[in-house]
């Protein structure tokens, strides 16, 4: 086929045939092609005179609110009125369309101003003085020993008068006035012992900062690998802590530098104080700009993973326009401040930056209320240690009334599995919230040793329609026709299924190996609750039955966080009512599954519309 060097621009309103088949035929009677080029053959006409083929370049453009604008070019021939494909699958894309650009908001909350906390005065000598050794865990911190030197090293060494080990009154993570009134009439200094733990670190420093502000010098002895907990506790204090670092283990610690770091820690207590740890004032929060990044969606992907934005997983960019949209689905001004300390790191949380996490985890503008229930939820309970700890912590969610139905909520079959857009994206909601709006940041002040995959999403709705007894949100004192999210936090274990073969006897044995038994949830299939049923049995005996046969030998119990228990007797290793039954899933067979999910923390969604 002869062709003349001649060409002429061809451009097709609705290129949508050609980009599905670019190797097919293309009938210019359909496509309608317009010639642009002035000086060659108007539309319909033949080529110009004596050119029996001429060469033109089809130009096809087409925009949908799904598929941005993009170009394609191929070489066609004109041959007598008619547009044929000249080159097979030379469908390409033009320079002259660039892909959108997105202005993606920053989806961050909002750092409070910090006061600086000056640090005690220091001793002048520790002759003759009395330091209490606060221990965080009254044993198996892995610092048993350290505490043990340092006191040795005070009292033989540095002449103290006495070295108190002292344990704590009450658990790590709690406010114990009563130890802090005895140190300050009988101490004074401290030096403040830390854990093989994440949160338990986090509040050496943060109780250790309240301990200078009532006038004891001191500081922390901690283990290396949280170094990163000490720098995020002491920005959010406001107070320069000192303090000395050990490997873990401290056994396998080379003997010169474990002796070094036993003096250092002593060191803190008599060292002069630096300026910057005179310094009183306020640290203003740096200043965050509107939008995050600008870009093409890859880019916007890509600057997301990188600030840590994102679970990992991609995200809708949250625009202007996406976030005004999901705004919509709530009365709530875009203003209200709906958190003032979302932890982990106490940062301040509008219903706006509310609407931009939202809009990245893919949720609608008519679930904005079931999420911002979440927000509230989540704040009913000190969380802190949770989130922080090496344990690996999740958290559970549960909707009830009219709303589920509403937003198509799976409480049947693969209930908490994948596949339900309400229940991934609104449960996919909260680990951005954890990660934007709490400041939470993996190896910085998440510090889970292994993790758990809950925590991509974990929300369900109660299958209340199939339920023989009443719903958990009754149970927690609402009424049936109120719409409400219950917040379960725990759930780096469960067990099950426990399906044909099995009895709810097979259960409380389970149960009772939990570490740390505050509580359990146990999801019963509609078929397994309606036999339970027919047995005679209503929720409440099927909880107080698990709670009362949850039994171990008392001396693997411990009664408190100071006692072990004692001896062979069975003791029940759940308290009264910390045991909960949710029914959800399918029919196929008459399953249950138990998890270490508790404390649960019901509020009203309807609140939020």
């Amino acid at each position: 086929m002869a062709l003349t060097s001649s060409s002429t621009a061809v451009q097709i309103n609705d290129c949508l045939p050609l980009m599905r088949s670019p190797s097919g035929w293309v009938d210019p009677a359909q496509a309608r092609p317009t010639i642009i080029d002035q000086g060659a053959a108007r539309q319909g006409e033949p080529p110009p005179h004596g050119v029996e083929e001429q060469t033109v370049v089809l130009t096809c453009a087409r925009s949908t609110p799904s598929r941005p604008r993009l170009t394609a070019m191929s070489l066609f021939t004109l041959r007598k009125g008619l547009v044929t494909v000249l080159l097979a699958g030379s469908l390409i894309a033009s320079a002259q369309d660039a892909a959108p650009v997105y202005a993606a908001l920053d989806p961050r909350g909002s750092f409070p101003a910090v006061e600086r906390v000056p640090l005690a005065a220091r001793l002048p000598t520790l002759a003759g003085k009395r330091i209490y050794i606060v221990m965080s865990w009254p044993s198996g911190s892995g610092m048993d020993q350290v505490a043990k030197d340092i006191a040795a090293s005070l009292e033989t060494r540095h002449k103290a008068s006495g070295a108190v080990i002292k344990n704590r009154n009450t658990r790590y993570s709690e406010d114990d006035p009563e130890l802090w009134k005895e140190m300050k009439q009988g101490a004074d200094g401290y030096i403040y012992i830390g854990a093989a733990s994440s949160s338990t670190t986090s509040y050496v420093f943060k109780w250790s900062t309240h301990l200078e502000q009532i006038g004891l010098p001191g500081g922390a002895a901690y283990f290396d690998q949280l170094e990163s907990v000490r720098e995020t506790t002491q920005a959010r204090e406001g107070a320069q802590i000192r303090g000395a670092a050990f490997s873990y283990p401290v056994d396998a610690m080379d003997r010169t530098r474990y002796a070094n770091a036993i003096e250092q820690t002593i060191a803190t207590l008599t060292a002069a104080l630096t300026t910057t740890e005179r310094a009183t004032g306020t640290i203003a929060p740096a200043p965050r700009p509107e939008i995050a990044a600008s870009g093409s969606l890859a880019e916007i992907q890509r600057v997301f993973l990188e600030k840590g934005f994102t679970d990992g997983l991609p995200i809708i960019p949250p625009t202007r326009e996406a976030v005004a949209a999901m705004l919509k689905g709530t009365s709530h001004s875009p203003d209200e401040v709906v958190a003032r300390g979302f932890m982990p790191e106490g940062l301040g949380v509008t219903v706006r930056q509310v609407a931009i996490n939202a809009v990245m985890a893919g949720c609608l503008p008519e679930q904005m209320p079931v999420l911002l229930a979440t927000i509230e939820a989540y704040q009913k309970f000190n969380l802190n240690s949770m989130l922080r700890s090496t344990n690996s912590f999740a958290f559970m969610q549960v909707v009830n009334g009219p709303i589920a139905r509403t937003l198509k909520m799976n409480s049947g079959v693969n209930a908490v599995g994948p596949g339900n857009q309400a229940n991934a994206t609104m449960g996919r909601a909260l680990r951005l919230f954890i990660t934007n709006l709490g400041g939470g940041a993996p190896g910085l002040n998440i510090m889970a040793v292994i993790g758990a995959n809950s925590n991509y999403s974990f929300m369900f709705a109660e299958n209340e329609e199939q339920s023989p007894w009443e719903p958990l949100s009754v149970t927690q004192g609402f009424r049936k026709e109120d719409s409400t999210l219950t917040f379960f936090s725990g759930g780096w274990a469960h067990s099950g299924n426990y399906g044909l073969g099995t009895e709810l006897a097979d259960v409380p044995a389970d149960l009772a190996r939990y570490q740390l038994p505050s509580g359990a949830v146990l999801i019963i299939s509609p078929q397994r609750a309606a036999a339970l049923s027919h047995q005679g049995m209503s929720k409440d005996d099927v909880r107080r039955f698990l709670q009362q046969n949850a039994t171990r030998p008392a001396r693997e119990v411990r009664g408190s966080q100071n006692q072990a228990g004692s001896g062979d007797a069975s003791v029940q290793v759940f308290k009264p009512g910390t045991i909960d039954v949710v029914v959800a899933g399918g029919d196929a067979a008459p399953m249950m599954q138990a998890w270490h999910m508790y404390r649960p923390q019901t509020v009203s969604i309807d609140k939020w519309r």
